[in-house]
């Protein structure tokens, strides 16, 4: 009886040790989407964009330590429509009620996404200053 007491002690500690935190984040094998319309053109690691683009986070990418951000032309993943992907930099922010692009005038009439954020998170994802593009398609 003993022996089973102290076996079900372990089955439990095992089973709170191997389970996450509540809002922990798991980097594998997630992978968030969103769209967004640029009315007006904007900038994007140099690319030009105009329209509907879906923006692409793929932790497992990240973990690899490949591109972790892709972005397409249209609301699909669809390799043959893909513009450029880049590696993020991860950014704290307050949670975003909402898919949020934010972008910054660099000179009159030129505007550049700085960042995206996913509905409900609280991590943003930072564009990189210098052009780090894997894939680059002009598109406008």
């Amino acid at each position: 009886m003993k022996s089973f007491v102290l076996f079900l002690a372990l089955v439990a500690a095992a089973v709170l040790v191997s389970t996450p935190a509540a809002g922990s984040k798991t980097l594998v094998g997630n992978k968030q989407k969103a769209t967004a319309q640029f009315n007006e053109a904007v900038t994007l690691q140099g690319v030009t964009l105009k329209g509907e683009y879906l923006f692409v986070h793929d932790d497992s990418a990240m973990t690899r330590g490949e591109a972790c951000t892709r972005v397409y032309k249209g609301n699909a993943e669809i390799p043959s429509k893909l513009i450029l992907a880049f590696h993020c930099v991860p950014l704290e922010r307050a949670k975003s009620n909402y898919f949020a692009v934010r972008m910054n005038q660099v000179a009159p009439g030129v505007t550049e996404v700085t960042e995206y954020q996913f509905k409900g998170d609280t991590e943003a994802h930072g564009v990189p200053k210098a052009p780090t593009t894997e894939h680059v398609h002009r598109a406008f």
